[in-house]
């Protein structure tokens, strides 16, 4: 072989050999480059969500009976989850009865005699218990919600009849003030209770508190503590403190499709500790006041028959009976109902002066509709030669007239304090600032 060619092979052996190996140490020591360590693996591993907490037997049963969609299987289902259910949730169990008797009157047409059964058994409850409810209450608030689902039968008129019956003065003021003697024992009992409390001794097997004398010296070692004594035969063993209950859960009520459905609820936050609240004396009402209360609750137990009397065709004594319900001036919303009643009677006679009044109500209450607001324009245009002038004003007068305005004081900052430059807004209700 040439000389010049074995230099040539030499030269390409030697600078293959010193391009080989630096790449083979950097790979002996060098880690692949996806390789992490197992605890950086592990904390970039997501974490598996947590499984949804399943909802309890009791509320599997309430769900499946309140979704029945017809009224009248969802009433047999919701008596069938009463039943086999008495220990579940009071919540639930409460939702239940409500919804039972709900369901009852969505189908009443259908239903007729189950929501009458319904109804004689809450009167009979209602019956047991007159020295804390009185009984005209649950006539009332039957015959209020027939004629709130739109039903004006012969049993609204009787419960409403009823109710109004039994609102005698006497026994309604005899009633409130024995509410106010068991309201005053609860008061005293609770007052005697909390001067009597005492703070509560140390444990048995706590700790002394340590003294504050120098410790002696201890001149022998300490003994072993001696082992408890062995139970005797035939002797009752301790037994350990059983554990505690877990808490019962938490329930949201909510419609879902129509119907009403419960979830469970986050668990609250928890609160910082706060004590007790003092108990407060009652007060008992003077007889003006529980004669004042007494003619709110009759003026809306009235407007209530009155409306049924109205759909039932008996137009001379429903009239009547909202007339003296507009005169006793109820609570707001009883007014518009009344109104809203009145003004379209007074349209149909003709009684223009009449209707723009009723009208004026409804319009004040905020609860008129766009229809009634056309017929209000037109009552004020015929009184007042055809023209709206003056309506807005005629509005802003009767409510300050109508709605006592309350005094407001401001307030005064003490001098040591130093003015913060913030302000504070309050609204009566959302939207009113």
């Amino acid at each position: 072989m040439p000389r010049s060619l074995r230099m040539v092979i030499l030269t390409l052996a030697l600078v293959v050999a010193a391009t080989s190996w630096p790449r083979a140490q950097d790979g002996a020591g060098q880690k692949p480059a996806d390789a992490k360590p197992a605890a950086a693996a592990g904390n970039d591993a997501q974490k598996p969500a947590e499984p949804a907490q399943e909802l309890p037997a009791d509320a599997k049963a309430f769900n499946a009976a309140a979704g029945e969609k017809n009224p009248l299987k969802r009433v047999e289902a919701l008596e069938k989850f009463i039943a086999d259910n008495p220990k579940a949730s009071p919540m639930l169990l409460s939702a239940a009865k409500a919804q039972l008797t709900s369901s009852a009157l969505a189908a009443f047409k259908d239903s007729r005699a189950k929501y009458l059964a319904l109804a004689e058994k809450d009167i009979a409850d209602a019956a047991k218990r007159t020295d804390t409810m009185p009984l005209y209450f649950t006539y009332n608030r039957l015959a209020s919600a027939l004629v709130t689902a739109g039903i004006f039968s012969e049993e609204a008129e009787d419960y409403a009849r009823k109710g109004l019956a039994a609102m005698d003065e006497r026994a309604y003021m005899e009633s409130r003030k024995q509410q106010f003697e068991r309201s005053l024992a609860a008061f005293e009992k609770m007052t005697a209770t909390a001067a009597g409390a005492k703070p509560e001794s140390a444990s048995a097997g706590a700790a002394p508190a340590p003294s504050t004398a120098a410790p002696a010296t201890p001149a022998t070692p300490a003994l072993p503590t001696p082992a408890a004594p062995a139970t005797p035969a035939g002797a009752a063993t301790p037994t350990a403190p059983a554990p505690a209950a877990p808490p019962a859960p938490n329930y949201r009520l909510g419609m879902k499709d129509g119907v009403m459905q419960a979830s469970l609820a986050p668990p609250a936050p928890p609160r910082p500790a706060t004590p007790p609240r003092p108990p407060v004396r009652p007060k008992m009402p003077t007889d003006e006041e529980l004669r004042a209360s007494l003619k709110s609750e009759r003026a809306t137990a009235l407007a209530t028959l009155g409306q049924i009397l109205m759909k039932r065709g008996k137009t001379e004594e429903g009239e009547k009976a909202l007339s003296d319900a507009y005169a006793a001036r109820p609570a707001p919303s009883t007014m518009a109902s009344i109104a809203r009643v009145l003004a379209e009677s007074a349209k149909k006679a003709g009684n223009e002066t009449l209707q723009l009044e009723y009208l004026t109500v409804l319009a004040l209450s905020g609860r008129i509709t766009a229809g009634e607001t056309r017929d209000f324009e037109a009552a004020y245009r015929k009184t007042h030669n055809g023209s709206l002038d003056g309506l807005d004003a005629m509005l802003d007068e009767r409510y300050r007239r109508e709605h006592v305005r309350f005094a407001v004081t401001p307030f005064a900052r003490k001098p040591p304090a130093k003015a913060t430059g913030r302000a504070v807004l309050a609204e009566v209700f959302p939207g009113a600032g």
